[in-house]
């Protein structure tokens, strides 16, 4: 089982799924694997596809909560908003940092709730 953050709302994929493409929102990804063990990512904004008992998702960045290192998160989520106030004006590099800022956010969520 593959469940996904959708822009709708988390979607959970089964065997047999019916064919469809759906937007993601960053968030939690998680896979149920067949021993029952399951995989829990941070993921970016992406697609997922689902076609012939197939799930392919296709984000810019995947990090499984596992590897994620609390510190250097929190060390970016403060640099992100540094780098927000800094921006001023400045278009690009306010979204840049916006971007940055929802990251570390994610980051850290999907941390804290692995480790609860």
């Amino acid at each position: 089982m593959v469940v996904a953050p959708s822009v709708g709302g988390e979607l959970g994929i089964l065997p047999r799924h019916v064919p469809l493409i759906v937007a993601l929102r960053p968030g939690e990804t998680r896979l149920m694997l067949l021993d029952d063990s399951e995989l829990v990512m941070a993921t970016t904004a992406g697609y997922m596809s689902v076609e012939d008992d197939r799930v392919l998702i296709m984000v810019e960045q995947a990090e499984r909560a596992s590897d994620i290192d609390r510190s250097r998160a929190e060390k970016a989520l403060h640099r992100a908003e540094e780098d927000l106030a800094a921006a001023g004006d400045d278009e690009s590099a306010g979204e840049h940092a916006r971007a940055a800022l929802r990251r570390a956010q994610n980051r850290l969520k999907v941390v804290d709730k692995a480790v609860s």
